[in-house]
């Protein structure tokens, strides 16, 4: 439904998020982020933080359907940035860009950026088309735990936390996205995961 919180798989580790779409149409609430309002309900957004035990400040990243979606969201996208998700999408490669207005600024980083990926997982790629629209998605643990690869890793009450799970046994992966940005002008990884720094610096070069 509308706003639901859904427990996915994506080959690297699972996550909890809510479709974009369905945050569209929710309710003002009162707490401010960026000196944004963010929505109450739905409230599968909300509930991410919630469940996490996490600060509403904190960004959620966008699983997204391909490198079209740099374009949809980002603004002024360093052309390297663009190689690197012509190379690595789908997969474990998360790309921070700024954020264009098509992003709430309550979703924004304080920088005014968003991270983006397209996952290579087919349940992810199914629910985004089916929802028609990007999903919030982030890790399925609670803050500062690690991240389950595997369904039978998931906390307790994180699956009890959310509207709908997906089992997918074991992620292909087993590791968190490599995180990458342009800061000053050079490309940064921010975490490196799945994706070595090697790998890269080498469809860069």
């Amino acid at each position: 439904s509308r706003g639901s919180l859904a427990l996915l798989p994506t080959e690297t580790v699972y996550g909890i998020g809510v479709s974009i779409r369905a945050l569209e149409d929710a309710e003002t609430g009162l707490d401010m982020v960026n000196a944004t309002l963010v929505p109450e309900r739905p409230n599968g957004y909300r509930r991410i933080f919630r469940l996490k035990q996490r600060e509403l400040t904190q960004t959620v990243p966008w699983l997204v359907s391909g490198p079209e979606a740099l374009d949809e969201f980002g603004r002024e996208v360093d052309p390297r940035l663009r190689v690197l998700a012509e190379t690595f999408w789908p997969g474990a490669l998360t790309l921070v860009v700024r954020a264009n207005d098509r992003v709430p600024r309550y979703m924004q980083a304080g920088d005014n950026t968003v991270a983006l990926r397209a996952s290579a997982s087919p349940v992810i790629q199914g629910v985004i088309a089916a929802c028609g629209s990007p999903l919030a998605v982030t890790s399925a643990n609670s803050h500062g735990l690690p991240a389950p690869a595997a369904f039978d890793e998931v906390e307790p009450r994180i699956l009890a936390g959310v509207d709908v799970a997906v089992d997918a046994g074991k992620t292909v992966c087993c590791d968190a996205s490599t995180i990458v940005a342009v800061r000053e002008g050079e490309v940064r990884i921010l975490r490196e995961g799945a994706l070595s720094a090697q790998e890269i610096f080498a469809a860069l070069a």
